[in-house]
């Protein structure tokens, strides 16, 4: 952490963009202290992006019914809710939630490092997340998207274990993907 805001300052930077890691970007900013520089997740710069026309993206790109996890960290944690539904929305026309209130979008089951560990807490992970992949499995999608590498992880086993069907995918990979030159 003091490695990314000491170069911040030194650079003079006015934003710090956090990727997918649902924990640096709460650390990053709610948990470091006062700043010289903002800083954003990946979800929100893309959101700010395609508001401002400053990129376009191809909805043709992303076939079949698209749904949502919100990463605890960054979404119930981080208040960063609306703007991964807005990407969709210049993404697809066929997005739908999990859930009415995306504040009731359960935990994937592997945060707190749970997913880090592996192999030995894989068994402990999917009996806990069952009700996430019941969730899942509801909403009859054909991509579950998400902006967390400990989300996506742990998605993936779920979808492995349970038999999910979905494919599993990082909200800044169907952006990529979809980009109009």
């Amino acid at each position: 952490l003091n490695r990314i805001v000491d170069e911040a300052r030194r650079l003079k930077v006015k934003e710090v963009c956090i990727c997918e890691c649902g924990t640096a970007y709460r650390v990053m900013k709610q948990l470091s202290g006062d700043h010289p520089f903002s800083v954003s997740s990946i979800t929100e710069v893309h959101a700010r992006y395609l508001r401002a026309n400053r990129i376009r993206l191809d909805k043709s790109k992303i076939r079949g019914t698209v749904i949502y996890h919100d990463p605890c960290q960054i979404a119930r944690n981080g208040g960063v809710i609306d703007e991964p539904r807005y990407i969709l929305s210049q993404l697809t026309d066929h997005y739908t939630e999990m859930t009415e209130d995306p504040a009731y979008n359960w935990c994937c089951g592997g945060g707190g490092g749970l997913v880090a560990l592996g192999e030995e807490t894989l068994d402990f992970r999917m009996k806990s997340a069952r009700v996430k992949a019941e969730q899942i499995q509801a909403a009859n999608a054909v991509i579950l998207a998400t902006a967390c590498e400990n989300c996506h992880t742990q998605l993936g086993d779920l979808n492995d274990h349970y038999e999910l069907g979905v494919e599993v995918r990082f909200l800044s990979s169907m952006v990529a993907d979809a980009l109009v030159p």
